[in-house]
């Protein structure tokens, strides 16, 4: 039997059934990956706009392309492409940006979300509202099967013209452009590996099916570019500093003897986490006993035994800027004699390197007075150069540490000392700020002096 329902009981389903449209279509315009929080703590659209607008007085002629990400991590949050997201502030999968660098437009390429991938996996650009996508500073964004309809077009019309696109390696939080290519050679060292690493194949294709271009590298440029720290990136980098250094201390001073590498290492990363830090800059390296000597070990399953030496290497990730600390303790709370000593040279190098990092010294300098307090303690051998390295979106960001010494350039010093024998291993590591005046430690809630160290250990037992 069918009922007719009553008129007051049919306008609240109305109302209802309308609501749910409403819910829906609202959750379906909320993005997935794109961040804009983070995209407002670096100063908002105008921000990035204004990166795009220096890029292209650098290149001048022709069309720039950058490529983000085309995968997803497996058990991790997405974190996108660096140069994609130093010049958009979008964080999706596939997505492609296209500029005109003498006109200044910009098209923004995306996968089309077929069915209800909006709303099961949230919204890529394309799937925005006009209004939302224009808030973010793009007024042009179409399928990405419109790419190489307007790639033939204009490079066809524009015969000869550059096409700027980066024909290296990309970077990654964890690692430098070299080291990307040494993943690469390990790839292409295995009988099985596949044809070309998907970061590296649009700029193959694009040399591929437009012959007429002249396809040209941009990542000098943009390495030029990030290496300066902008106001906001600073203030951020200070944040996770902050949250870093605040979370070592909390796993240092809960160690003790009889616990496990991993403790350590979960101890900071839920610091980090529960202060709003949005991942790890890198996997965490707890060292100790028969692994201390692995400079980049990550395993962290070992016990750790009374006495041993611990070199705690480990910082966290907030907006896509990174940070890095060591720290190198006895998890008994007190340096033997002889870990004393090696401990103060280690301290001492640092802190001569640091003293130089100011506009109007070189990197050079500065490491020639590092290596002058391992010379006098008998292991000058064991210096190799500048003991760091910059950080920014990456831990091993962009450009090698050499040269003048410039304001905004954020750079870690790290010397080692470790006798392999006595499976000893000294590292005190800080990301330092360079500024107009003296040189910002931005890990320094984090103590290092011997005597402060010792006293932390295990001062939350």
């Amino acid at each position: 039997m069918i009922c007719a329902l009553h008129p007051s009981f049919a306008r609240l389903l109305r109302v209802g059934l309308s609501l749910v449209v409403i819910l829906i279509f609202a959750f379906a315009a909320s993005a997935q990956y794109t961040d804009r929080q983070a995209i407002d703590d670096l100063g908002g659209p105008q921000a990035f706009a204004a990166r795009r607008v220096a890029l292209a007085k650098q290149l001048k002629t022709g069309y720039a392309i950058f490529f983000a990400r085309n995968d997803i991590p497996e058990a991790a949050h997405y974190r996108e492409d660096n140069d994609f997201y130093y010049f958009t502030g979008l964080q999706d999968p596939g997505a492609v940006m296209l500029m005109d660098l003498e006109k200044g437009t910009i098209t923004i390429f995306e996968p089309q979300q077929a069915g209800r991938t909006a709303q099961v996996y949230g919204s890529n650009l394309l799937a925005l509202p006009a209004a939302e996508q224009q808030s973010l500073g793009y007024n042009l964004v179409l399928p990405i099967g419109n790419l190489d309809l307007t790639l033939s077009s204009v490079l066809q019309r524009n015969a000869g013209c550059d096409l700027w696109a980066r024909l290296g390696f990309p970077d990654k939080a964890d690692g430098a452009r070299p080291e990307v290519g040494r993943d690469h050679a390990w790839k292409f060292a295995h009988p099985y590996h596949e044809p070309l690493p998907s970061d590296l194949a649009p700029a193959k294709l694009l040399s591929e099916r437009y012959p007429m271009a002249h396809i040209r590298d941009l990542a000098p440029a943009i390495d030029a570019l990030r290496n300066i720290k902008s106001a906001e990136e600073i203030a951020v980098l200070r944040r996770i500093g902050k949250i870093s250094a605040e979370g070592n201390r909390d796993a240092i001073a809960h160690a003790h003897p009889g616990m496990y590498q991993y403790q350590i290492e979960a101890r900071a990363f839920f610091y980090y986490s529960d202060h709003g830090a949005q991942g790890m800059a890198y996997p965490a390296i707890v060292g100790s006993g028969e692994d201390i000597n692995t400079w980049h070990y990550f395993s962290n399953r070992r016990r750790i035994e009374a006495n041993q030496l611990v070199v705690f290497d480990f910082a966290g990730s907030l907006d896509h800027e990174t940070m890095d600390i060591t720290r190198t303790f006895n998890i008994s709370g007190k340096f033997t004699p002889e870990q004393a000593k090696w401990y103060a040279v280690d301290l001492e190098a640092q802190k001569a390197v640091i003293a130089l990092l100011s506009p109007g010294h070189t990197y050079e300098e500065a490491a020639a007075a590092g290596q002058s307090v391992f010379e006098k303690a008998g292991v000058g051998n064991q210096w190799a150069g500048f003991p760091g390295h910059f950080v920014g979106f990456a831990v091993h960001d962009v450009m090698r540490a050499t040269g003048p010494v410039l304001a905004g350039q954020v750079v870690t010093v790290e010397p080692i000392v470790e006798f392999v024998d006595k499976r000893m291993h000294y590292r005190v590591e800080d990301t330092i700020l360079i500024t107009d005046g003296a040189p910002e430690i931005l890990s320094s809630a984090v103590p290092k002096e011997l005597a402060d160290i010792e006293k932390l250990v295990g001062s939350a037992q």
